[in-house]
């Protein structure tokens, strides 16, 4: 088979001693669509940087269309052969206009000028930035700078392309549209190497390589992988929601495919298996949301960026809401949608234009209003929350706060303790850490932890598990539940909606700059058509349940076991057949 990727027997270390990259062999045939999993730390990104010679490896070799990465008289032939979307977009924006930034990798190549404006607004109009091509990036939403790292890379059209969490800021619709991309781009010859934690981006692929501590520990299609539910768990992994389902069922409904992959599959095994007990009582989702005192109040608000000048824009139209003490509330919108904009007038980070914010019981419109009181009881955790710190050892980072309210250094370390083992790091293990040796993953939990250690109120969160493996994301929802349950209130920005029936007691919705609509969980549960009427993409286990009531199964619930629990409950296990046909 014609390999245009080749690693062999591979290598690195950062720093000596700590390897990264265990002898790592594998290869990439010419035209295919890999997805390269491994939980936080298990050097998947090191391992993707080596496809086009940003990093070297120690031992070993990788070839890129037979030219070794470190050759250095063909240096310019492996980045032509070989794009790269890196998972933080801020790290590959250059120019000072989109389009220009667009033109950027074209120009450096020599590209007549004409070739280069035709794929630039090509490149534009397939990642829906056309009409910010004169904007700058800086000026950009999250999702938006994703989709502008994006762009350069198809404006390329190389050979190659890497793709190292390029969704994990973008909206559902987004996501969409650049695996629509994506797939289109690899039917049409390019080679899609995708590192990702969304399992369901996974299902794309055509085949899956599974890192842990820098070795290559299955690989395999991705029906296959998903089929060992165990093993991925051993590896800080996960499954799709469906797939966790049809596991599930299978010990009870043997029916039922346990590597089933996709919501019809299932719908089919348990009409064919089971019949609904229309009579039968079964437990439902439903919950009294809590209803204490509000603790933020936004009234009418609306916010223009670059006010009076030639660049200013609407960021917030309007937006109305109430956040109540001991509730978790979901912000959800498609990029673009003001989500971050609202998040950041709820601390007192922008003061209102017009409309009104009241945090902890401050009117934050008013001239004397007592910010430091609100900076100290209401937390944010800003999108990329690395940026927050700015110490050189973790220890420090997190003493930061504490020490500005004054208190006495035996306190600080107890608020330093307290933050770090909140979001599961040893304090004796990590108070000495310098920032630099974090992975991704723990500099996210520091982050959280200086937060936690001033023990706000209200703990406000901007995409929390972006660039999170699935299980340090679990781990983080846990201990917000376990937050959420001491009182705290947790408001946070997400596109991920199965987050939002982990957490979440209601969800705003937010659609061009304004909000669009307040509603409970168990509602959205109940009538999953909602969340389509507003753009959303419904998740994968409600439209099973939705497809299942029609047939009369009363099924209902957030999670897999929830909903397996609900619909053993409210079925009748037919006979096994003495031949059953292969639903796959």
């Amino acid at each position: 088979m014609d390999n245009i990727i080749a690693v062999d027997h591979v290598t690195f270390s950062y720093v000596e001693g700590t390897p990264v990259l265990r002898d790592v062999s594998l290869s990439v045939s010419r035209g295919a669509y890999v997805a390269l999993l491994g939980a936080n730390g298990s050097g998947k990104s090191t391992l993707a940087r080596h496809f086009n010679g940003i990093l070297l490896p120690a031992t070993g070799t990788v070839t890129v269309d037979g030219i070794d990465t470190r050759d250095d008289a063909k240096k310019m032939e492996i980045k032509r052969r070989v794009g790269m979307v890196f998972q933080h977009p801020d790290n590959q924006i250059v120019a000072t206009t989109v389009e220009d930034d667009v033109a950027f990798g074209l120009e450096n190549f020599n590209m007549p000028p004409d070739a280069i404006a035709e794929r630039v607004a090509l490149a534009l109009e397939q990642t829906g930035l056309w009409p910010y091509r004169t904007r700058p990036p800086h000026l950009l939403s999250g999702g938006q700078k994703q989709r502008l790292a994006i762009a350069g890379a198809l404006a390329m059209d190389q050979p190659v392309v890497v793709l190292d969490e390029a969704t994990s800021m973008l909206d559902a619709s987004g996501r969409r549209e650049v695996l629509r991309l994506v797939r289109q781009l690899n039917n049409q010859g390019t080679t899609i190497i995708a590192v990702t934690h969304h399992m369901d981006e996974v299902l794309e692929a055509d085949d899956v390589i599974v890192l842990h501590d820098g070795s290559v520990v299955m690989s395999g299609s991705p029906r296959a992988v998903f089929q060992q539910n165990q093993r991925l768990r051993e590896l800080n992994l996960d499954v799709p929601l469906i797939s966790q389902v049809a596991g599930l069922l299978h010990e009870k409904v043997p029916g039922v495919p346990a590597e089933a992959t996709d919501v019809e599959e299932v719908v089919m095994a348990v009409l064919e298996s089971t019949r609904p007990a229309p009579h039968r009582e079964h437990s439902s989702s439903d919950h009294e949301s809590p209803r204490e005192a509000p603790c933020i109040v936004v009234r009418e608000l609306a916010h223009e960026y670059l006010r009076g000048t030639p660049l200013a824009h609407q960021g917030l139209k309007r937006a109305d809401f109430i956040i109540h003490e001991g509730e978790a509330v979901a912000i959800v919108g498609a990029t673009g949608s003001g989500k971050s904009t609202v998040m950041q007038h709820l601390n007192g980070i922008y003061r209102p234009q017009a409309g009104t914010v009241v945090a902890v019981e401050v009117d934050l419109g008013q001239p004397n209003a007592n910010i430091p009181k609100v900076r100290r009881e209401v937390g944010m955790l800003f999108q990329n929350p690395e940026d927050q710190l700015f110490e050189q050892l973790v220890g420090d980072d997190v003493a930061y706060g504490p020490m500005q309210l004054k208190l006495q250094l035996k306190e600080v370390r107890q608020r330093v303790r307290y933050g770090l083992e909140m979001v599961g790091l040893d304090f004796e293990a990590f108070m000495d850490r310098p920032i630099y040796a974090l992975s991704g993953g723990e500099k996210r939990r520091v982050a959280l932890a200086g937060v936690l250690a001033l023990k706000p109120k209200v703990l406000v969160l901007d995409e929390p598990t972006a660039g999170l493996d699935p299980a340090t994301a679990q781990d983080l929802f846990r201990r917000l539940h376990r937050l959420k349950a001491e009182g705290v209130a947790v408001v946070f920005v997400t596109h991920n909606l199965e987050e939002v029936l982990d957490l979440a007691d209601r969800v705003v919705m937010m659609q061009d700059a304004e909000t669009q609509g307040t509603y409970a969980v168990d509602e959205l549960i109940k009538e999953p058509d909602i969340i389509a009427r507003h753009g959303f993409e419904v998740p994968s286990i409600l439209r099973l349940q939705q497809q299942l009531r029609k047939h009369g199964y009363a099924v209902s619930g957030r999670t897999p076991e929830a909903v397996v629990d609900s619909l053993l409950n409210s079925m009748d296990i037919l006979p096994a057949r003495e031949t059953s046909g292969d639903l796959r």
